[in-house]
């Protein structure tokens, strides 16, 4: 309940902005990732962008996620940085392994940190936290990260390598993984 308000207010927000729209699709052996994001405009605290998407591993394992990302460069201190504090609502299934399947929800909150040591190459990390109080049905915390090398091809496509680590710690198992492991992914802006 608490996820389809949100994904009301985001959808709403961005349906009343002029929108600047990226597909990102990442995938490994055992999964694959959809994303749509659209930068939701500048203002004085930086650039605003929302995403919405899903995460398939299986029929038993999957994840969709929305959220909202603020995000700005650092500027002459640290030339070649750009830092972002966001915030996303999630739902998953989870088996790993268990022979139910645990139904979980979460509100985390997040950050990301961009690296350009040279023109069309970015270095960045991403992690995303949800404590036992906003982290919903089977499981009491959730955790999310990984970092990628990314490289410009044009300025409408990004291809990158990465490494990420999706898990839940689930009341009836100490931890569980949704996915861990390399990907390789694209991003076409349109």
């Amino acid at each position: 309940m608490f996820l389809r308000h949100i994904a009301v207010i985001a959808l709403l927000t961005a349906s009343s902005t002029a929108l600047a729209d990226k597909v990102d699709v990442t995938l490994r052996d055992t999964s694959a990732q959809f994303q749509y994001k659209s930068s939701l405009g500048r203002d004085a605290l930086g650039k605003t962008e929302f995403h919405a998407g899903v995460l398939y591993v299986n029929k038993n394992n999957m994840m969709t996620d929305i959220g909202l990302m603020v995000k700005d460069e650092l500027g002459g201190n640290a030339p070649g940085f750009s830092v972002g504090v966001g915030l996303k609502g999630l739902g998953a299934r989870v088996t790993d392994g268990n022979p139910t399947d645990s139904w979980v929800s979460a509100l985390a909150l997040g950050g990301m940190v961009r690296y350009s040591p040279a023109p069309r190459v970015g270095i960045v990390g991403e992690v995303y936290f949800s404590p036992n109080v906003v982290t919903f049905g089977d499981a009491d915390r959730y955790v999310e990260s990984g970092t990628r090398a990314e490289f410009e091809i044009i300025p409408q496509a990004v291809i990158y390598v990465g490494y990420r680590r999706i898990g839940f710690n689930i009341k009836s198992q100490p931890y569980a993984v949704l996915d861990q492991g390399f990907t390789l992914g694209v991003r076409m802006s349109f």
